[in-house]
């Protein structure tokens, strides 16, 4: 049975910062808000939707963006589960919780909070369907506290190889680049739809769906502090540190174990995109290696990419709803 904690929901009432939220999470037909309040005090807010009494689904997001932004996906889930949206500290609803930026220790605390008081409220642990860095943050808590969901879906973890394994010094090299990158990008935009305009004319997003870059727009964008135009809800400067504090080498020891101890963790599969130019990256190709070594399933989809839970959310949904509805281990 799911395990306890410290950590106490409670219904989320009108606070002062609410205007300053994510118009996703203000929008006709959102999810409704929970406050859970953590070991350290945090207020972290939670967005829940669709039927109860059945296995709960968490989402979570990948670096820089939200759970809010993969409404495509989360609708198509909440039609027969209920979907928790996970937005990380520093993010979307909890971007109020950003501080100085959270270890990676501290964002997987708040994932085993999260996953066992979902598991409380439902009886049975949650699924989840985790995309990017959550699905790292995923495999942290599970291997500082043992098996938090009954099965997984991983979207392209970016999992960087140990300093053993092949391609371990260009993911690094890459993982560098991309927090230097992020350190320079844009924050302030004049509308939600001049952000979203971004993403319609860069070549690399031309798979997303045509309705996600307004998805995004309304789920990474809050007033600006001084009234003029829109910023990022995640500061620039706190998404670098997400990529430069992506260290994963302890992981491979769970995976392996995994590997030879079915149950350790929760059965998971892995989904990788292939890019449409044919071109790769180490969250693609790393995939296929974690499922090997973890006994994890694991699928391929032609013609997408990174950003694959929006460029094909039926399909994503579809998939990750049969994997769920295969049969639970006894008592989970």
């Amino acid at each position: 049975m799911p395990g306890s904690s410290d950590a106490a929901f409670q219904d989320h009432h009108p606070h002062p910062r609410d205007d300053r939220l994510s118009a996703a999470a203000t929008a006709a037909g959102a999810p409704g808000r929970q406050i859970l309040t953590l070991d350290d005090g945090a207020e972290f807010l939670l967005a829940r939707i669709g039927p109860r009494g059945v296995r709960p689904v968490i989402l979570g997001h990948g670096v820089g963006f939200a759970a809010h932004a993969y409404r495509g996906l989360w609708q198509r889930l909440a039609r027969h589960r209920e979907v928790v949206l996970l937005d990380m500290r520093g993010h979307g609803i909890n971007a109020h919780l950003a501080g100085s930026g959270p270890t990676q220790l501290r964002l997987a605390e708040d994932w085993t909070a999260v996953a066992r008081h979902v598991a409380e409220d439902a009886g049975m642990l949650p699924d989840a369907l985790f995309h990017s860095y959550s699905g790292v943050l995923s495999l942290h808590a599970e291997y500082a506290h043992g098996r938090l969901y009954g099965r997984r879906v991983f979207m392209e973890p970016p999992l960087v190889p140990a300093a053993s394994m092949p391609g371990a010094a260009e993911a690094t090299s890459g993982r560098d680049f991309l927090a230097e990158r992020t350190r320079r990008r844009k924050d302030r935009f004049a509308s939600p739809g001049a952000f979203a305009q971004i993403f319609r004319d860069r070549p690399e997003f031309a798979q997303m769906e045509p309705q996600a870059p307004d998805d995004l727009a309304a789920a990474l964008l809050v007033p600006a502090d001084d009234g003029d135009g829109f910023q990022l809800a995640c500061k620039p400067a706190i998404e670098s540190g997400f990529y430069s504090g992506n260290t994963c080498e302890d992981l491979w020891s769970l995976i392996d174990r995994a590997g030879r101890e079915p149950g350790l963790v929760a059965p998971s599969l892995m989904m990788a995109g292939r890019r449409p130019d044919g071109a790769g990256d180490f969250t693609a190709e790393i995939a296929p290696e974690i499922a090997a070594r973890a006994g994890f399933d694991f699928v391929r989809l032609a013609g997408l990419t990174h950003m694959l839970p929006l460029e094909r959310p039926a399909l994503i949904a579809g998939i990750a709803t049969a994997f769920f509805d295969e049969p639970h281990d006894p008592g989970n």
